[in-house]
């Protein structure tokens, strides 16, 4: 279990405080046992010294027997046993101190030998006075010695040597005392010292925990504003008004937060371009990082694999799709081998043809950063070579037809000139109204064909396209209203249907009313009993899709694939342009076109366009 900075710092500082205690109470309880032997052993030598001094008190009185003069230490014991049985003083001492005293075992006086002289026990007299220890030895040991021999029940003298006036030892006065004073005294200071320590140590903790709360509140406010950068909420600092070191960490964090506001809208940025760019692009690719989770893809690719863009994102592989389904293997072979793999019969569920799949390793630094797969359509493809082919043969017609129409154009006007010359040049009335007849239609048809050498060259002549960003309904508006005319001769209702939130595109407004307007044209005068022509837009992958549907004639299967050919046409007086116009505004537009037509039931021209 992880315990809070908080809570540690409080159970660090109670343990300071409780080891500071313990070596205070355990330095104070040796002082105070150390004070107590030294106290109890000096007073045992007071009462020594008070003895030796009523003893030699009573041997100079006058009132006792003069001692023996013949050296014998046996008379001179038993001289100094009668004169201290026969002293009041003495009597009066002995029982006074070892009766009103708790420390004092007894009070004795021995001869040389170890024989009581005196006792406060009247009947221990004579008898040889039992060995004890000398209180020296419990006042010198160390404390450790000490609390054990004060832990026992044994007793402990303090002794004074009697001494005559030529310095000769005649006797010993012993002192016996017990340390059970000692030890009561040092039970009391010892629950006086636990009741204080304990005291000292709930205020101690208290105060830790009310420091601590003081000191680390700021790490609140830090922790907050820390985690509302992990959120995202960049826009609201941390507000710490203090000048130490977490005021400076908030500052700090509060730069870092602008920072990275900065850059998660660079990022944003980024990330949209790079995510509109995918969705614009034909190509049907899937971005995966090093755990296989999807970090892109082309709506082309979710098509092909029958799922969606949004339902995929940041989403694993294997989540996504069927464990058994066959771009798994490919996949994790491709990581498990650290190299690029390609597949040309990829047979994917629910598709009729099969797909090339490409798996591109990408790594750097010998550190994985990821996977791009790439399929390719093999009918996509046909048909993009189909449009490149179509694109080459209109440009290398464009340059050849280009020079054939000036050379056309130049002839006809030098013999426009001459028919006028020629037309003014007949004599007679009857010659000249013939002949007018017949200037005038190849007049007339001269100028068609002029008319028709300036439709060819404003095709070939490149166009000025100017796009903007514009919503397309306007547009759409501007060509119903133009086509109503047209509409009105061939009883036909134009019905426009378009969502209400539609994303602007990049398109030049005049060359999309043109555009448009041809097809609804088209679509009018393939209905000769009338009908509905419907005008539908939707949002869809990422692009704009726009269809015009007829209730017309419809078109051959034979003449699906020519219509978009340059003066190919099914009208009696069209002229073959007017398509080819709309597949090359089509194609300045980055978007497509496809046709879909059923003969006596009409035609569907759908357009489909990249959001801006």
């Amino acid at each position: 279990m992880t315990l809070r900075l908080k809570t540690r710092l409080t159970l660090a500082v109670t343990t300071l405080v409780l080891v500071v205690l313990t070596l205070v109470s355990l330095f104070t309880i040796i002082t105070f046992t150390r004070e107590q032997i030294n106290a109890t052993y000096e007073g045992g030598d007071l009462i020594s010294k008070q003895v030796y001094l009523q003893v030699r008190q009573a041997l100079l009185s006058e009132e006792i027997v003069r001692p023996p003069t013949n050296g014998d230490s046996e008379q001179l014991a038993n001289y100094i046993r009668e004169v201290l049985q026969q002293d009041q003083g003495v009597q009066t001492l002995f029982e006074s101190t070892s009766g009103y005293s708790r420390t004092i075992v007894y009070l004795a006086v021995t001869d040389l030998h170890g024989h009581v002289l005196a006792h406060s026990d009247p009947s221990q007299l004579e008898r040889p006075l039992p060995k004890t220890e000398n209180f020296l030895v419990l006042k010198s040991a160390n404390p450790l010695k000490q609390f054990r021999y004060l832990s026992g029940d044994q007793n402990y003298e303090v002794t004074f040597e009697m001494m005559t006036a030529n310095d000769q030892p005649f006797g010993t006065v012993h002192v016996a005392m017990n340390p059970a004073l000692i030890r009561e005294a040092l039970k009391q200071f010892l629950n006086k010292n636990l009741y204080v320590a304990g005291i000292s140590l709930l205020l101690a903790t208290g105060l830790a925990a009310v420091f601590s709360q003081f000191l680390l509140n700021p790490l609140t406010f830090i922790s907050a504003g820390i985690e509302r950068m992990i959120q995202g909420e960049f826009g609201r600092p941390i507000h710490l008004k203090r000048r130490d070191e977490f005021g400076l960490v908030s500052l700090k964090l509060n730069e870092i937060g602008q920072r990275l506001e900065g850059s998660r809208e660079e990022l944003d940025t980024l990330k949209g371009n790079v995510g509109q760019i995918v969705k614009s692009l034909e190509e049907k690719i899937i971005f995966l990082n090093p755990d296989r989770r999807i970090v892109l893809m082309s709506p082309s690719s979710a098509q092909l694999l029958n799922i969606t863009v949004e339902a995929s994102l940041g989403k694993r592989l294997d989540e996504v799709l069927h464990p058994e389904h066959p771009l798994h293997g490919l996949v994790e072979t491709a990581f498990g081998v650290k190299q690029n793999l390609k597949k040309t019969d990829l047979s994917l569920p629910n598709q009729g043809t099969l797909v090339t799949a490409r798996v591109h390793y990408l790594e750097e630094k010998n550190r994985t950063m990821g996977g791009l797969v790439i399929f390719e359509d093999p009918e996509t493809v046909a048909k993009l070579e189909n449009h490149l082919e179509y694109a080459n043969k209109l440009a290398a017609l464009s340059k050849l037809t280009s020079g054939v129409a000036h050379e056309v154009k130049n002839p006809l006007n030098a013999i426009v000139i001459h028919l006028e010359l020629l037309k003014s040049q007949v004599g007679s009335d009857s010659a000249k109204d013939a002949a007018s007849k017949s200037l005038n239609v190849i007049m007339q048809e001269i100028k068609r064909l002029d008319r028709v050498v300036r439709n060819f060259l404003n095709f070939n002549r490149p166009m000025e396209v100017k796009l903007q960003e514009q919503d397309v309904r306007p547009i759409l508006d501007e060509v119903v209203a133009l086509a109503q005319s047209e509409a009105h001769q061939h009883n036909v209702r134009i019905l426009l249907q378009t969502e209400e939130r539609l994303p602007k595109i990049r398109l030049d407004p005049d060359l999309m009313k043109q555009c448009l307007l041809n097809v609804v044209l088209n679509g009018c005068q393939a209905m000769p009993n009338g009908g509905n022509l419907r005008i539908a837009t939707a949002l869809h992958n990422g692009s704009l899709e726009l269809s015009i549907q007829d209730e017309g004639v419809g078109i051959p299967p034979e003449s699906r694939e020519k219509i978009f050919n340059l003066y190919y046409t099914t009208k009696e007086n069209g002229n073959g342009i007017g398509l080819a116009t709309v597949f090359k505004v089509v194609q300045l537009h980055d978007g497509e076109i496809h046709v879909d037509s059923e003969v006596g039931k009409g035609s569907r021209f759908s357009f489909k366009f990249p959001v801006a």
